[in-house]
């Protein structure tokens, strides 16, 4: 007689998965452990930010998907491959950077790879293949998309005032700022859209992996739950100001602005949903799998096959921290001073204030002169704000820096372009008023060996300077002068013409600003 091996029993299978789980939830705490800086910023911004605070239920979905699927996961194979080891190589180094330049994005998308590169090698390629969604679902635990403000912004306003003016409205408009008869307003950051857009992307991604199973139908849901959120903020701060503007300025002009905001929100992502369940596919059937089921070994066997491969992926994320800290030692000087440029080309430097008073809002700086210079009856000012050993919070590029922020009440940015200022010098234009004063603003970014406009530049020359263990001083250069009428020729004129004989005076200034 012949004896036929017996199925291995569910109570074993279930053993091997737990075992394997338990050992993955422990190389994903030590990476934490490891990495905890990191994990501060992420929830830090979850308890700053509202737009961001859906991030503390990202981890548990992802726990309640992948214990949904225990049961297929359970008669996957158990493999622990050496190829993520290479990819985790990749997340770590891609993390270092985001550190060394200090752009917080890049380094906590590189957190979240490590991790599940770090899986993948415990878990090996099928059981991350069938969790490959529940897995990459915790890319939305990272705080995301803040650059998209400005332009949501702009759309926003330019909708809201073509749908006045077809309503029969009529707008004054400068630039986010708009006049109806019935009062003024304004598009601030929270009419952005940006808060609608991010919720109404995590969770039409997470319907439609849990009511679609065909490729086409869950692209073509999460295309709609981008475009719809964006189209219902438009009609949203439209409606508002409709609403304001019907009812004397008695409703949508306080709190109830906000409430009625959520509440249309809320009815539009109700529809979409709705209307996206009228195409619900059935769940497929689960292959059949042939042979031995592989998490139905001992907890020993288990350890056996998979703790090499956990303590190697512990090992290579690990090493990222020291390099970073290493790298983070810039060479700093004794102290920083920059001296005024003398006046040229009929220019002279007074002792008067900037002109209308205003000033650009720049914070964590080593150093920072502002000058006033005159000729005949034109006025420029100057500022240079000079950054060295750059840090969180004390870097030339970051979110605070910037010439108006949208919730001034007394300053507004209308338009921002970029021109030529010399004939090998490019600025940043923005035209800035208060209603009775207005200003045309140059700047640009002092790299130390050239200049640019380019924010990316900056923060590559950051990571450069970094890895080269070198200097990373840098600085914001910024000129503005007042112009009368609707059109900045005139301050341009004058820029154009202190920049022609300062140039190189304010380069040489800023090369000798570091004093040991």
């Amino acid at each position: 007689m012949s004896s036929v091996p017996a199925e291995p029993s569910v109570s074993v299978a279930s053993s091997g998965f737990r075992t394997a789980a338990f050992l993955g939830t422990v190389v994903v705490a030590l990476i934490l452990v490891v990495f905890r800086d990191t994990v501060g910023s992420i929830v830090r911004i979850w308890n700053q930010s509202e737009t961001y605070a859906h991030g503390y239920v990202v981890l548990p979905i992802s726990l309640w998907l992948i214990w949904g699927l225990r049961h297929r996961l359970e008669r996957l194979p158990l493999q622990p491959a050496w190829t993520p080891l290479v990819l985790l190589v990749g997340a770590g180094f891609a993390w270092l950077l985001g550190e060394i330049a200090n752009v917080a994005a890049a380094a906590q998308f590189g957190l979240v790879a490590m991790i599940i590169c770090a899986l993948w090698a415990v878990w090996g390629h099928a059981i991350v293949r069938a969790t490959i969604f529940p897995l990459g679902f915790l890319l939305f635990a990272v705080p995301f998309g803040e650059f998209l403000v400005p332009t949501l912004m702009q759309h926003t306003a330019d909708f809201t005032v073509r749908a006045l003016k077809a309503s029969g409205v009529p707008v004054y408009r400068e630039g986010l700022q708009f006049i109806i008869p019935t009062g003024r307003w304004s598009v601030v950051e929270a009419c952005s859209g940006i808060r609608y857009l991010i919720a109404s992307v995590m969770v039409g991604v997470l319907f439609a992996y849990l009511n679609y199973s065909s490729l086409k139908r869950r692209l073509l849901f999460v295309l709609a739950s981008i475009t719809v959120p964006l189209v219902a903020n438009w009609f949203r701060a439209y409606l508002i100001v409709m609403l304001g503007h019907l009812s004397g300025n008695r409703l949508a002009t306080g709190v109830d602005h906000l409430v009625y905001g959520w509440v249309f929100f809320g009815i539009v992502i109700l529809l979409l949903f709705w209307v996206g369940s009228w195409w619900r596919e059935p769940e497929r059937p689960l292959p059949e799998l042939s042979g031995r089921a592989s998490m139905a070994m001992s907890r020993g066997e288990v350890l056996r096959r998979a703790l090499p491969a956990a303590i190697a992926a512990v090992c290579i994320a690990g090493v990222w921290q020291p390099v970073e800290s290493w790298l983070a030692k810039a060479p700093l000087a004794a102290n920083y001073q920059i001296d005024a440029p003398q006046g040229r080309g009929g220019w002279v430097l007074t002792s008067d204030a900037s002109v209308a008073g205003w000033s650009p809002h720049y914070v964590g700086e080593r150093t920072r002169l502002m000058a006033t210079y005159r000729k005949g009856n034109a006025t420029v000012t100057l500022l240079l704000v000079y950054y060295a050993s750059q840090t969180k919070g004390h870097e030339l590029v970051q979110w605070d820096n910037r010439n108006v922020f949208s919730n001034d009440k007394v300053w507004a940015q209308t338009a921002e372009n970029t021109l030529s200022a010399l004939p090998n010098l490019d600025a940043r234009r923005a035209l800035v008023g208060n209603g009775v004063e207005r200003l045309s603003v140059w700047s640009w970014y002092w790299l130390g060996q050239h200049e640019t406009t380019d924010e990316r530049r900056a923060k590559l020359d950051l990571a450069t300077d970094r890895l080269g263990l070198g200097r990373d001083d840098a600085a914001a250069i910024v000129i503005w002068s007042a112009y009368a009428g609707e059109e900045p020729r005139e301050a341009d004129d004058k820029m154009r013409d202190f920049l022609a004989s300062h140039h190189d005076a304010i380069i040489g200034a800023l090369a000798a600003a570091p004093r040991n």
